[in-house]
């Protein structure tokens, strides 16, 4: 009989399967397996008669504190972060980092969006308290988007997309908070797009005066 130990292969393939659908720096979920369990969560709505919330946040100044205290320390107050976000969700709730200082939030079986407001103001009353990061004291904010299943979509590219623009709401809005998305942001979110395509091509066409 031959015995070989296959110890280091196997953990390589752990770690494989665990880098494709995880972030390195936070190990949380990454936009790979937040759609999976996002496309679960829907189902089950359906089935269920219940509703789901989809949240994007962003860090308020976060890129001021990375080019002012550096990248080692940018990346260790993305893993607080992401640790006192964790605390504030229930089990069966998923936080994932969507990159950089973006991170989603899937939250199933709600009753209606209070239920997604309450956790919303609790993550936003967590992330007011100071981080102590090595001899740092730094104070940050984040600003939260919120997308209810099946109110503002159906599908899983549509409730992503549309709790981004509610969350570029609420910065345009004085950030440090939360907003839930409506039509009414979506008109304006294309519009500002739209204003941005014409001036580009303004731009390019010496139709500036």
């Amino acid at each position: 009989g031959i015995a070989r130990d296959i110890t280091d292969r196997k953990q390589a393939e752990n770690f494989m399967r665990f880098q494709a659908y995880h972030d390195l720096l936070t190990g949380l979920p990454n936009r790979s397996l937040f759609r999976d369990r996002l496309s679960l969560a829907i189902s089950h709505a359906k089935r269920a008669g219940t509703k789901a919330a989809v949240m994007f946040l962003d860090l308020d100044r976060f890129k001021i504190i990375n080019d002012t205290l550096g990248h080692s320390i940018g990346d260790l107050l993305i893993q607080a972060v992401s640790r006192r976000i964790s605390e504030c969700l229930r089990e069966g709730d998923t936080l994932s980092r969507f990159g950089g200082d973006e991170f989603t939030l899937l939250l199933p079986n709600l009753k209606n969006q209070n239920d997604a407001a309450i956790i919303a103001r609790k993550i936003i009353s967590e992330l007011k308290e100071v981080f102590f990061i090595e001899q740092h004291e730094i104070v940050i904010s984040g600003s939260i988007g919120i997308a209810m299943y099946p109110d503002h979509g159906e599908q899983i590219d549509a409730l992503i997309q549309n709790a981004d623009i509610a969350m570029y709401h609420t910065k345009s809005h004085g950030k440090n908070g939360h907003q839930f998305f409506s039509e009414q942001m979506n008109q304006a979110f294309a519009e500002k797009l739209s204003i941005e395509r014409d001036l580009r091509t303004c731009l390019e066409q010496k139709e500036l005066f």
